[in-house]
């Protein structure tokens, strides 16, 4: 009995349950243990809630880093559109619209350019603002820019 004893510990567990096994196995699996309701969800690891000393982010309220920027974009005279991506913008389009022999540009020649670009979104912007909010709306639409566009005579008809 020893050795078949020991080759079946050397096998693994045994076919035949023990009677820790079938008590365990003999609870039916239908209903709920006491003390908890049926159809309740057990909690994961995931969901439970930590216990630890990790410090929460600290976040700013919704609308506060945005206040935030525009009081800094108001108090800067700098450009807003970088210089390198308006250069490539300028002479690709003078390379469709002007003619063969206007390829060359001054610097003072693009910085003019991009600071009337500038200037004219901006007007643009603040105009199709005050639209949305005539409509009762915070949220700046197609429509706003298009009522200010066609008010203010500003860029081709629609």
């Amino acid at each position: 009995a020893t050795a078949s004893s020991s080759a079946a510990a050397a096998e693994g567990p045994s076919a035949t349950p023990t009677r820790r096994e079938a008590q365990q196995t003999a609870t039916p699996t239908t209903t709920p243990p006491a003390g908890r309701k049926k159809g309740g969800t057990k909690r994961t690891k995931q969901a439970m809630p930590k216990s630890s000393n990790k410090k929460k982010t600290f976040r700013y309220k919704p609308g506060t880093v945005a206040l935030r920027e525009i009081r800094h974009f108001q108090k800067t005279t700098k450009l807003l559109i970088p210089a390198a991506s308006f250069i490539r913008q300028v002479r690709s389009v003078t390379q469709i619209f002007a003619p063969p022999d206007v390829t060359r540009w001054t610097a003072e020649a693009l910085m003019a350019i991009q600071e009337a670009a500038e200037d004219f979104l901006i007007g643009l912007f603040s105009d199709a603002m005050l639209c949305a909010i005539h409509a009762r709306r915070v949220t700046l639409m197609r429509k706003d820019f298009e009522l200010a566009r066609r008010l203010g005579g500003k860029g081709r008809p629609l």
